[in-house]
């Protein structure tokens, strides 16, 4: 599925090795940052200001995440995360994601605390095949108003809203203070109030299937 040349299999590899190699395994300690410009999280060409989490501490990087054509494609085992060096809070975050060999699983992680294990503390916005707008908590992240007592998981308001498998799709999730507002494809399918994080690293998820990310983009609120 990775049409690099040999040459540029190996450029890639040495960059997400290097990457993942200089990033420290816990959380940066820097201020979180709220974007006053448009920022891109992915230049599409590198990981540059990523690093990565595996469960199989021994996988390197390269063997799960590369960059092709300005698109990453993330093999989804062994599962783990990618996540930004930089934490940022009170923001507008556009991603873009498709599955390219059937449904699939994995999610956007928001406000990533603590340190780095597999599940983080976090905020997902699911992307499972179907499930996309599910917000789940995972790693002890906590919420108010929950579906139902002891419930890990705020379930999509609408009917699904998700193209079909193989072509892309959109997130457009506003994280303002304590509050998660997630839209898919334009449609409101989201918002969760009263999070016990309101601000951290955001991350791709590696959940078994391939899947495939593009135009990751801050902005400011409005």
């Amino acid at each position: 599925m990775n049409p690099f040349s040999t040459g540029r299999i190996l450029h890639a590899a040495l960059l997400l090795l290097v990457t993942a190699t200089v990033a420290s395994a816990a959380l940066p300690g820097a201020t979180a940052m709220a974007p006053a410009s448009k920022i891109q999280l992915f230049d599409g060409k590198d990981f540059s200001g990523w690093t990565f989490v595996s469960k199989d501490t021994t996988a390197p990087a390269a063997s799960i995440w590369s960059v092709t054509n300005g698109v990453i494609l993330c093999q989804g085992n062994p599962k783990g995360y990618a996540r930004t060096l930089q934490t940022y809070r009170d923001y507008q975050l556009h991603a873009e994601w498709r599955f390219p060999a059937g449904p699939g699983n994995s999610g956007v992680f928001l406000h990533v605390a603590g340190d780095d294990r597999v599940w983080p503390e976090c905020f997902e916005a699911q992307l499972l095949s179907g499930s996309a707008g599910e917000v789940r908590l995972n790693g002890g992240a906590q919420a108010g108003h929950l579906p139902k007592p002891g419930a890990k998981s705020f379930p999509r308001r609408q009917p699904a809203s998700e193209k079909p498998v193989g072509e892309w799709n959109s997130y457009d999730i506003l994280c303002r203070s304590n509050t998660i507002t997630v839209r898919v494809n334009g449609v409101l399918q989201n918002e969760v109030t009263g999070t016990s994080v309101s601000s951290g690293a955001i991350g791709l998820q590696a959940e078994g299937k391939p899947v495939e990310f593009r135009n990751l983009v801050l902005e400011p609120l409005p």
